[in-house]
């Protein structure tokens, strides 16, 4: 089964609804993301799903380049994440849909954290929340 527009602005909707009341990752968003601005910003997390599970192109951005700027974020926002993102899209799509767009956000998630484990090493940062993410098995010199 395939996805339609209408599958990915219902995830996108419910799964923000959720965000918005968490406890650990929503004052991230919403210290980010003023009141008026939340449907913006959904519509542009759309655009980027759309890119990626429709390939329409439509999303503009550097996903890695917004989540460097969250001094905060660790390892646990991401698992938080994920398991909202897993509760809703079981509830709003079919299963095989909702099993490749895990699977999707998935790599993303584990992408944007080996990209922060990067960032912390090359600006000399050893002790930081994302070194279990580091590549293993490369030489330092």
């Amino acid at each position: 089964m395939s996805f339609q527009e209408s599958d990915i602005a219902r995830l996108t909707a419910a799964f923000y609804a959720k965000v918005r009341v968490d406890d650990l990752i929503g004052p991230v968003f919403t210290a980010r993301i003023s009141e008026t601005e939340w449907e913006k910003h959904i519509s542009h997390i759309a655009d980027f799903w759309s890119s990626v599970l429709l390939k329409t192109d439509r999303f503009s951005g550097n996903p890695m380049s917004k989540h460097l700027q969250i001094s905060e974020i660790e390892p646990r926002h991401f698992k938080r994440w994920l398991l909202l993102f897993q509760q809703t899209a079981q509830e709003t799509l079919e299963p095989d849909q909702a099993i490749e767009v895990l699977n999707t956000a998935n790599r993303i998630a584990q992408s944007l954290q080996m990209g922060l484990a990067f960032s912390y090493r090359k600006h000399g940062v050893e002790d930081h929340p994302f070194v279990d993410f580091e590549p293993k098995g490369l030489f330092r010199g």
